[in-house]
């Protein structure tokens, strides 16, 4: 095997996906591969040869193209970041690279299992996403806005809360994968062979709350959605991003309705119980507020400074109560692990 530069990585990222310790892949490789050997490929000493790849692929049920890089293509991935926070290092992104390429691929198979189960003409898991809007041209709030608005309206979504956005979106054809990332990461989004939308979220309780959580969720989905001019800053594609979100997720009419169009300020008790029916922060909420001019500035800043800023993590501020879960991989897994037995 011609040995690629992250091929070490790809190994050990597999595994971990896995979850398999050194001498539990050697075991199902059926000692064809020692743990040893296994230890030399992860360190980058030695490559293995055609015949331990092939083992090592079998064992880890995917394909030896995995190793190179070719099985699965991934557009650069678009990352949402918290707030002062490092930059994602090369190493954190090849580690990324390879988890998501392994995940894709072994998605995708399954899908492919769970397809021969269904009648040719009434597939119980439709794998295809169609473009709820054609992909537009972005470059100022009131445009991601409407963006928003309109994805709304496509998906027939009405103008209330959304249950669940994870389903949704997979309910849609958006593949969405659950991973510890980086620190100083909240989600991405990127592309699988130029046609299959993916979505990753960090789902710990650790590191999001569930209104964070569906807030990441629908940024990603504009990321995926919308185009910006090239010369536009990242921080300002971010932004447009979040108002996209902030709309997707809460209707300004919906808004309006809620809080009446002019308001000269706003109680904490009528934030959180919005917040936990529609499922989005308390500074959120505030945020999309004052982009609606239902508040001034002064409240605003008031907002942050004197309660947001000082509780970032809204603790005692009441939560969003259903909770955010996946369920689509684990179907066609079902289905397609089914269709084998049989």
């Amino acid at each position: 095997m011609k040995q690629t530069t992250d091929f070490p990585i790809r190994l050990r990222e597999a595994r971990r996906m896995m979850h398999l310790s050194m001498q539990q892949l050697s075991d199902r490789t059926g000692e064809k591969v020692s743990k040893q050997s296994i230890s030399f490929y992860e360190q980058g000493r030695v490559a293995p040869k055609a015949a331990a790849l092939a083992a090592l692929a079998k064992a880890l049920d995917i394909s030896e193209a995995y190793f190179s890089g070719t099985a699965v293509t991934l557009d650069v991935p678009a990352l949402r970041t918290s707030i002062g926070t490092r930059e994602i290092g090369d190493g954190d992104l090849q580690a990324l690279h390879a988890r998501i390429s392994f995940w894709a691929e072994q998605y995708a198979e399954a899908e492919r299992r769970a397809a021969l189960s269904q009648a040719a003409d009434q597939p119980l898991l439709s794998a295809t996403f169609a473009p709820p809007i054609p992909r537009r041209l972005v470059s100022t709030y009131e445009e991601a806005m409407l963006a928003a608005t309109d994805v709304r309206r496509a998906w027939h979504m009405g103008t209330g809360p959304i249950a669940s956005i994870l389903r949704l979106l997979e309910r849609k054809g958006i593949a969405v994968m659950s991973d510890a990332l980086p620190d100083c990461a909240l989600g991405l989004s990127t592309w699988t062979d130029t046609c299959r939308p993916v979505i990753i979220v960090d789902m710990r309780p650790q590191k999001t709350t569930v209104e964070r959580l569906r807030f990441t969720a629908a940024h990603e989905l504009a990321h995926l959605l919308l185009h910006f001019p090239e010369e536009m800053e990242e921080k300002q594609k971010e932004k447009l991003c979040d108002k996209f979100a902030g709309v997707f997720l809460l209707p300004p009419e919906t808004l309006k309705e809620e809080l009446g169009a002019r308001r000269s300020r706003l109680v904490l008790d009528e934030l959180i119980d919005l917040k936990q029916l529609y499922g989005v922060s308390v500074a959120a909420l505030v945020h999309t507020a004052y982009d609606l001019q239902i508040i001034d500035r002064q409240q605003y800043d008031w907002w942050y400074d004197e309660r947001i800023n000082l509780n970032r993590k809204e603790t005692g501020w009441g939560h969003y109560p259903f909770p955010e879960t996946l369920g689509r991989e684990k179907r066609i897994r079902a289905i397609g692990g089914e269709y084998t037995d049989n």
